[in-house]
């Protein structure tokens, strides 16, 4: 901290916007199937199918991939969540980072 509010915020911004831009999450598929690197703002930078992968089914193999996706996303929100808290120094949710946006069920006839 430089006891200049307006810098100190500035210099926080910058890292968070450096660590946004660095930030990954990896995962594998409980098979080994599949494996993704996410980054933040769910930019897949690594989409990896496995020999076994392609003996599923197109509907199988979606199902796992955007399963995998979505755990790499988890795995780099907690991360950025726990950086931006360091940098902050108050606790940022992991959910903050995803918009805080509920996931649609389709089957569900409540969508408030």
């Amino acid at each position: 901290m430089t006891g200049d509010p307006t810098a100190d915020m500035q210099r926080q911004a910058a890292e968070i916007q450096r660590l946004a831009v660095e930030a990954e999450g990896e995962a594998v598929s409980e098979d080994g199937a599949v494996r993704v690197v996410a980054g933040a703002a769910g930019n897949l930078k690594v989409l990896d199918l496995r020999l076994n992968a392609f003996q599923l089914s197109g509907y199988e193999l979606g199902e796992l991939i955007v399963e995998t996706i979505q755990a790499a996303d988890r795995k780099v929100a907690a991360e950025l969540s726990e950086a931006m808290t360091r940098v902050m120094g108050t606790a940022t949710p992991a959910d903050f980072l995803s918009g805080g946006v509920r996931r649609i069920d389709p089957d569900s006839e409540d969508q408030a």
